[in-house]
Parts: C-alpha cells; sequence; structure tokens
C-alpha cells in the first residue's frame, strides 16, 4: 500500500456490523451474483451503481449513506440496483447528531464518492474492505490516508476490465480531504464504455516479385491468351476457298507466286 500525508481522517469503510440489507423480490445480491457469473461486465454494474448514485445527489439531493457490495442487487436482466438505505439522509449544511459509535460525521456526498471507491476496489479484487476495517492496525492505516496498491497486469482484477482510468479515477476518490474528491457525475467519465474495435486497414500493395504479384501477372496472361483464342479468325465458306484456290492456279500458270509462298502451296 502506498502512502499520502494526511491531517483528517477520511470515512472508513462501513463498518463489518451493519445491518445487511434483505434481497428485494426477483433481485439477487451483488456478491453471489458475481460468483455465479464469473464473466460479468463489472465495468458496466459500477457505471449503472454510479448512475443511480448521481441520480441521488443531483435529482433526489439525498446522500445514500452506505455504498457498499451488500447493498447491492442485481435484476434478472444482468442490470444493478443501489436501493435507498436506512442512513439515507437530505443534503444538508446542518450538522446533525451521530445515529452510532461508528457513524463519522458530517456526512456528505463525498462519502458517498469515497465508498463507492471501495466499492469498486472490492467488485473488482474481493477484497472486502469491511474485513480490512476489522484490523485496528489496517484501520488506521486507512485512516491516515494510506491507498491500496495497483493490482499488476495479468492479475484478475485486470482481466476482470480493472484498467488505469479507473484505477486513477479510484485513487482520487480515496483522497483524504473529502474537497479533493470528485463528484460523482465526473467519477462515472472513468467508466464510459470503451471504444468498438478500430477495423484495421487495408494491407499495402504487394511489391513486383512477391508470390501474389507472380500469381496475378500469371493470370492476366493467362486471361488475354484465353482471350486470343476465342477471338480467332472465322472459317472461310466454300465459296471462299474455291475463290482463293482459282486465284493461286492463276498466279503458278502465269509464274507470279514467290517461291516461299508457291512452297507453302506444294506442302
Amino acid at each position: 500500500m502506498s502512502t499520502t500525508p494526511s491531517t483528517t481522517p477520511p470515512v472508513a469503510p462501513a463498518a463489518a456490523t451493519a445491518a445487511i440489507l434483505p434481497a428485494p423480490n426477483g433481485l439477487t445480491p451483488l456478491k453471489p451474483y458475481l460468483a455465479a457469473n464469473p464473466r460479468a461486465d463489472r465495468r458496466s454494474l459500477l457505471q449503472q451503481i454510479g448512475v443511480q448514485l448521481a441520480v441521488f445527489h443531483a435529482v433526489d439531493g439525498v446522500i445514500h449513506g452506505d455504498v457498499k457490495m451488500t447493498s447491492v442487487f442485481v435484476d434478472e436482466r444482468g442490470v444493478a440496483h443501489l436501493p435507498k438505505s436506512k442512513t439515507t439522509v437530505s443534503i444538508t449544511s446542518l450538522p446533525r447528531a451521530p445515529r452510532s459509535p461508528e457513524e463519522r460525521l458530517p456526512m456528505t456526498t463525498a462519502t458517498d464518492v469515497y465508498a463507492f471507491a471501495w466499492l469498486v476496489f472490492h467488485v473488482y479484487t474481493d477484497i472486502d474492505p469491511q474485513e480490512l476495517a476489522r484490523e485496528p492496525k489496517m484501520m488506521r492505516m486507512i485512516a491516515s490516508g494510506v491507498k491500496p496498491n495497483r493490482p499488476g497486469p495479468g492479475t484478475l482484477p485486470t482481466q476482470r476490465g480493472l484498467s488505469d482510468t479507473i484505477w486513477a479515477m479510484l485513487l482520487r476518490c480515496l483522497e483524504i480531504s473529502p474537497a479533493a474528491r470528485p463528484p460523482i457525475t465526473e467519477v462515472l467519465h472513468a467508466f464510459d464504455a470503451p471504444p468498438p474495435p478500430i477495423h484495421p486497414p487495408p494491407p499495402p500493395p504487394y511489391e513486383e516479385g512477391t508470390e501474389h504479384a507472380q500469381t496475378t501477372v500469371t493470370t492476366s496472361v493467362s486471361d488475354v491468351t484465353s482471350s486470343r483464342d476465342t477471338t480467332a479468325e472465322p472459317t472461310p465458306s466454300p465459296e471462299q476457298e474455291h475463290a482463293t484456290s482459282a486465284t493461286v492456279d492463276r498466279q503458278r500458270e502465269t509464274g507470279s507466286l514467290t517461291p516461299e509462298v508457291q512452297d507453302d502451296v506444294e506442302m
């Protein structure tokens, strides 16, 4: 893990003792859904969760307050849902008393962004941040601004789609200062659908002397030869042959045939 300087403790991962919401009818909790569908598009699922979080902040004017794996459910179409929780509160500048010793205040939209980053980490790595929070030493490291290390190339998180863009955004969301964290609408840009594959350009023209060029030339010559054969002179009619024979006979009698032509006629 890498260390980040800190002066104020951030919002820690949700306490392990938090209640687990029952799955609504027809919905599957995210964790067993991913276990049953290891090839699921995790980027798309997280994007759907982020969109709902953005609606909470910008449209409903509320802070979810409990963004984590056990709060997310997936329907039969593979669409992720983030229902409101008991900790969901209206966005307000007025402070309020903590509801429990584990709750860190004030809760803001940056609180949800921080928790969303840990959800992203959990979805890609299978490492539960609530398990990390159970260890006092690890909890102190997180509270002091320590951030997780980037999984290397070829690891399972990378194979699942954890890109450099998503990881860089995750680290920004884990900033110790709430004011330094991006809004969820900006976070969503990291989860935009990847661009469609670019079709490769056509191969360059074959150079003269290659096998393909020789084949092309041979084919062209063959075509020309075939064209010559099909355009041969028509067979003369009997009347034309008789007229030609009579002309040759008269030239033979008068001695006007050249030696070469006479040899051809006598053959």
